[in-house]
C-alpha cells in the first residue's frame, strides 16, 4: 500500500476525502467552463492512479456513504454525454471533451476492477457509456487519431464492469445482441482503425463469453448475433498477416480465442450455415471461419478436440461438425468439378494413360470397359485441333472467377477432415475401444446429391485439378510429353520403383491458364516466355496446396481399407495418384504424399498392384527437373 493511501485512511476512513473532492466538483460542474473541466480531469487522473495500484482503495471509495461516489459519478457521465451533444463544437471544445471522456472512463475502469459491488453500481451508467461509444465510433470520429484513446478507455470500462460478473455479463450481452442493427456498438468497435481499440473490444467480448455456454450460443443464435459474427470475422481476416508481436497480432490472438470458444461449444456448423449466401458456393466469412477451425484443429493445445468433431447428444442445437465438414467438402468439390469441366471444355475426359491402365486391369478381370468417347480417350483438351483450319491452337473455355476461392476453401476443409481422421485414429489407439463411428467411415459412406461417392468425388477432383493447374518447378511450368499410342503404353512389366519415373497422360501442361498455344514456335522471344511463365505461376499460386492435400486425404482414407482401395481402382484413380508423384513448387511435399497415398492404395491389394505393373512410364525428369519423353527402344535401360 502506498504512503499516500495510508495517510488518507488515517485522516479519512474509507478514503472519503477523494469521494468528497469529486462530489464537490460534480455538484458545481459545468462542461462549458474550461477551467472546471481541466480541474475535474486532474482530480480524476490522480484518483485513477490510486485506484489502479490499490484494491483496498477501490473498495473504500465504492463503499463510502458520506457522501457516496455513485450519484456523483452518474452525474458526471450524464454531463459528459450532454457536452458531446452540443451542436457544431469547435476544435478546442472537441479536444477538451475527449480528454474529459477518457479520464472519466479510466476512472470508472479502475474503480470497478475486481470489485463486484462496484461493478453492480457502475453498471447503472452503461447506457450513457454506450452512447459515447456510439459517438466515438462514427465515421468522422474514427478519422481523428486523437479519438482512439477515448474509444479504447470506454471499451475497457465496459469490459471491467462485466469481468467475472455473470449477472452483469448476461444483462449486457443479451442487450447488445438485441439492439437495432444501426446501434450495434460492437460492430462499430470491431471496425476501428486502432488495433488497441480492437484488442480492448475483443477482450470485452471474451469477458462476456467467459464460462457461459449460453452466452456463446447467443453469439450465434441471437437476433444480431450473426451480424456481430460477420464483423468479427471481417476484422479477423484483416489481421491474418499481422506480426505476432505487433498490436494487430495481439488483437488477432484475442479474436482467435473468441472463435475458439465457438468451436469448443460445437457451434461451427450453425454459424457456418448462417454465413451462407444464396447461390454462392463459399463466402469470405465462411473461408475465414474455416481458417480458424483448421488452425484450432491443428493446435497442439487441444489434443482432445476430437470430441467436438463427433456427434453431440441428441437435441443439441449445433449439429455435427464432421457431417458439416463432409457435406461442405462434397459441395465445394462438386462445384469445382463443374467449373473445371467448363474450363477444360467438352473434350475433357480421363487421361489416356488412365484409360490404358484401366483397360489393362479390366482385361485381366474379364470385365467390360465403361462407355467412353473413343475420340477423346487419346486426346487431351489442351491438344484439341481446330477442324476448320487445321491448326493446333489450344485454349481454355469458360473460366469461373470463383474457382480459386472455392479451391482455397476446399484446401481448408480437406485439411480439417484429414486432421480429424488422423487424430481420431490416435485417440482410438489409446482407448480400449475404437471411436465409433470413425471419421473415416463417415467420410467414405458419404455421397453427393448426384450420387457420386466421396472417394470417387475425391479422385475426380484430383484428376481435373491436375489437368487444369500447371505444374511449377523452379519457377517454370512443366509440360508433359505427348503420349505414345494406347497399345504401346500397356506393358505388364512396367513398375514405379523409381519415384522420379512417372506415368503421364496427354500433354495437359502445354495449356496453362493463360491460353498458351500448343507447340510454341522456335522464334518465340525470351520476354514472351517469361510472361507466360509468370502467368502460369500466378495461376498455380491461386491453387496452392490443393493437389497435396487432396492426395493426402485419399491416402489417409485408403490406409488399411480394402473397400476404399478397390473403389480407387474402379474409378481409375491409381494413375491419377501416380501422376502426382512429382515435385511441384506450389504443392510442397506433393511427391512424398502421393507416394505414401499410392503405398496405402496398393498395400495388400494384388488387383491394384496389377494396375501399376500394367503401366509403362512415358517420361523421366532430368537433372533440371524437366520432364523428358522416353524415345526409342532404350527405355528399359534408363
Amino acid at each position: 500500500m502506498s504512503e499516500h493511501t495510508q495517510q488518507v485512511q488515517e485522516s479519512a476512513p474509507g478514503t472519503n476525502a477523494e469521494v468528497l473532492t469529486l462530489h464537490n466538483i460534480a455538484d458545481s460542474f459545468d462542461p462549458d467552463v474550461p477551467g472546471q473541466v481541466h480541474e475535474l480531469i486532474r482530480v480524476l487522473d490522480q484518483t485513477s492512479t490510486l485506484l489502479a495500484a490499490d484494491q483496498l482503495a477501490r473498495e473504500n471509495i465504492g463503499n463510502a456513504t458520506n457522501p457516496s461516489i455513485w450519484p456523483a459519478l452518474s452525474h458526471l457521465w450524464s454531463q459528459t454525454v450532454h457536452a458531446h451533444m452540443l451542436p457544431d463544437p469547435d476544435s478546442q471544445q472537441t479536444a477538451i471533451f475527449g480528454l474529459l471522456c477518457a479520464s472519466l472512463a479510466k476512472f470508472t475502469r479502475n474503480l470497478v476492477a475486481a470489485v463486484p459491488r462496484n461493478q453492480d453500481r457502475a453498471f447503472q451508467n452503461e447506457l450513457l457509456i454506450r452512447k459515447l461509444v456510439y459517438q466515438y465510433t462514427s465515421y468522422s470520429a474514427t478519422q481523428d487519431p486523437a479519438s482512439y484513446h477515448v474509444t479504447r478507455m470506454l471499451s475497457q470500462a465496459l469490459s471491467n464492469i462485466v469481468t467475472n460478473n455473470s449477472a452483469l455479463a448476461d444483462n449486457l450481452w443479451s442487450t447488445y445482441l438485441s439492439l437495432p442493427e444501426e446501434q450495434l456498438i460492437l460492430t462499430r468497435l470491431f471496425a476501428s482503425p486502432d488495433a488497441r481499440t480492437v484488442s480492448s473490444t475483443f477482450v470485452l467480448v471474451l469477458n462476456c463469453l467467459h464460462d457461459s455456454d449460453q452466452r456463446i450460443e447467443l453469439l450465434v443464435e441471437a437476433p444480431r448475433g450473426p451480424r456481430i459474427c460477420l464483423a468479427l470475422l471481417d476484422r479477423m481476416a484483416s489481421l491474418f498477416e499481422a506480426e505476432e508481436t505487433s498490436e494487430d497480432g495481439r488483437a488477432f490472438d484475442i479474436g482467435y480465442r473468441i472463435l475458439c470458444r465457438v468451436v469448443e461449444a460445437g457451434l461451427v456448423p450453425t454459424l457456418y450455415k448462417k454465413l451462407t449466401v444464396e447461390e454462392e458456393p463459399i463466402t469470405p466469412h465462411q473461408t475465414t471461419l474455416l481458417k480458424v477451425l483448421d488452425s484450432y484443429l491443428h493446435s497442439s493445445k487441444h489434443p482432445d478436440y476430437i470430441a467436438t468433431a463427433l456427434p453431440r447428444q441428441p437435441g443439441a442445437p449445433s449439429g455435427h461438425l464432421l457431417d458439416m465438414l463432409t457435406e461442405t467438402w462434397m459441395s465445394l468439390s462438386t462445384y469445382a468439378q463443374g467449373a473445371l469441366k467448363r474450363a477444360l471444355g467438352s473434350q475433357e475426359t480421363l487421361p489416356a494413360d488412365a484409360s490404358a491402365a484401366d483397360t489393362a486391369s479390366r482385361e485381366g478381370e474379364n470385365k467390360p470397359i465403361p462407355h467412353a468417347d473413343t475420340e477423346t480417350m487419346s486426346m487431351n483438351v489442351s491438344e484439341q485441333a481446330d477442324q476448320d483450319n487445321g491448326s493446333t491452337t489450344s485454349h481454355l473455355h469458360e473460366i469461373d472467377l470463383l474457382l480459386p476461392k472455392v479451391c482455397e476453401a476446399l484446401v481448408l476443409v480437406t485439411q480439417c477432415l484429414t486432421t480429424i481422421a488422423l487424430r481420431a485414429e490416435e485417440a482410438g489407439s489409446r482407448r480400449s475401444k475404437p471411436i465409433t463411428p470413425s471419421p473415416k467411415a463417415v467420410m467414405v459412406a458419404a455421397s453427393t446429391s448426384s450420387g457420386q461417392g466421396f472417394v470417387e468425388c475425391l479422385v475426380e477432383t484430383l484428376r481435373l485439378i491436375d489437368l487444369f493447374v500447371p505444374r511449377i518447378t523452379f519457377g517454370r511450368a512443366i509440360q508433359r510429353p505427348a503420349p505414345p499410342d494406347l497399345q504401346d503404353r500397356v506393358n505388364p512389366n512396367a513398375n514405379i520403383s523409381d519415384p522420379e519415373t512417372i506415368s503421364q497422360g496427354p500433354d495437359a501442361r502445354r495449356q496453362t491458364l493463360t491460353g498458351a498455344t500448343h507447340g510454341a514456335p522456335e522464334t518465340e522471344t525470351a520476354t514472351e516466355t517469361e510472361i507466360e511463365t509468370q502467368k502460369a505461376k500466378a495461376a498455380a499460386e491461386a491453387f496452392a496446396h490443393i493437389k497435396r492435400d487432396l492426395v493426402r486425404l485419399l491416402g489417409t482414407l485408403a490406409a488399411h481399407d480394402r473397400a476404399v482401395q478397390d473403389r480407387v481402382r474402379a474409378c481409375s484413380g491409381i494413375p491419377v495418384v501416380m501422376n502426382l508423384c512429382v515435385v511441384d513448387d506450389y504443392n510442397s511435399y506433393l511427391r512424398e504424399h502421393a507416394i505414401f497415398a499410392l503405398r496405402n492404395i496398393l498395400d495388400g491389394n494384388l488387383e491394384n498392384q496389377a494396375v501399376v505393373h500394367a503401366i509403362q512410364p512415358v517420361g523421366r525428369y532430368d537433372e533440371n527437373k524437366v520432364l523428358q519423353e522416353f524415345r526409342g527402344d532404350g527405355v528399359a535401360g534408363e
